[in-house]
């Protein structure tokens, strides 16, 4: 089948592990892969139960209890983030590391704790994962294969992930957004320490080009912002309390700073660097709260309607996933 490389258009925070995770579930994925970063980035996913899911380190496919996750060796790992969520989610039989990832360690969270630049001018996280990047680039920083609490869990996950894709579905989950790209963002020093493209995705994972099934970029309704930096159109705090609409990061617990309408030329930018083949609209029913838990297109509203039609145009691609609400089940899936 190939892979599907799942990716942000703007500045993160888009539901992009619940889209993994809807992806895993539905298409029966035996294998989600984590791109990105590191832990400096969160995924939240709530289940049909009302549980609350939260992760740093691996990507939400595992709530297939068939699928296998791993991190990919250009993603950064916390031994104790990954301990922690192995734990937490009960995946000891079933997650995976490569050896190659370069490790982040308490030395490094506490630099960048003191780094006031970062703190207070770059709005970081302070999680230690630009620090490890340095050091990994300097090449003195230590790696998974490194560490005996991680042993269990090493492999070469380039190798897997081509493996698998040749037969079967692959689900490579981003993080953060592609305007934080280090590289490519016109907003630096307001980014993130890595590229966040479909492009760099692949590389984190080690994934063949010619495995890629599609491209889906996720682009959140009324975009958001944690940190510093310029977000267009930006709501007051008031008037986002008002509208019942605020949110808070995984990572940070920071209110998300909140946008009142898509830039277009932002969003048409994103999509000339990622090449989506296909859109999931995230947070619709920030848009219209009575698309919220609609799962049936028949409940799509005219709203909605509209900013499909203005995404398409502005995308090039097909929206094919509609988020309405927090569940996992609160999916409108128009493949």
């Amino acid at each position: 089948m190939g892979a599907v490389i799942i990716v942000d258009a703007l500045w993160g925070d888009s539901g992009k592990g619940k889209v993994c995770a809807h992806l895993a579930v539905r298409d029966k994925a035996p294998l989600a892969v984590r791109a990105g970063v590191g832990t400096n980035a969160g995924a939240s996913v709530t289940l049909d139960d009302g549980t609350l899911v939260r992760a740093r380190q691996l990507p939400t496919g595992w709530i297939n209890p068939e699928t296998t996750v791993a991190v990919g060796s250009g993603v950064l790992v916390d031994p104790e983030v990954f301990a922690a969520e192995v734990d937490r989610f009960g995946l000891a039989g079933r997650a995976l590391v490569d050896g190659r990832c370069a490790l982040i360690a308490p030395e490094h969270v506490e630099a960048e704790r003191a780094d006031a630049h970062l703190a207070a001018t770059v709005g970081s996280t302070c999680t230690g994962n630009g620090a490890a990047r340095a050091d990994f680039v300097l090449r003195r920083a230590r790696q998974a294969r490194d560490e005996p609490d991680l042993a269990p869990y090493v492999t070469d996950v380039a190798r897997r992930v081509n493996d698998v894709a040749r037969d079967d579905l692959v689900l490579v989950e981003g993080s953060q957004g592609t305007l934080l790209s280090l590289a490519f963002s016109d907003e630096y020093p307001y980014t993130t320490s890595d590229n966040c493209t479909a492009a760099a995705a692949m590389d984190d994972v080690g994934l063949n080009w010619r495995l890629v099934q599609d491209v889906l970029m996720v682009v959140k309704a009324l975009p958001t912002r944690v940190g510093a930096g310029p977000l267009p159109y930006e709501l007051s705090e008031a008037e986002v309390l008002r509208r019942g609409i605020a949110e808070y990061g995984v990572v940070t617990g920071r209110p998300r700073r909140k946008a009142g309408r898509l830039d277009r030329e932002l969003l048409a930018y994103a999509a000339m660097l990622n090449g989506p083949t296909q859109i999931a609209l995230t947070f619709c029913d920030h848009v219209d709260p009575a698309m919220r838990g609609a799962s049936d297109p028949a409940a799509i509203t005219a709203p909605v309607r509209e900013l499909i039609a203005q995404v398409e145009q502005d995308t090039g691609a097909p929206v094919v996933l509609l988020d309405t609400g927090p569940r996992l089940r609160d999916m409108i899936d128009l493949r």
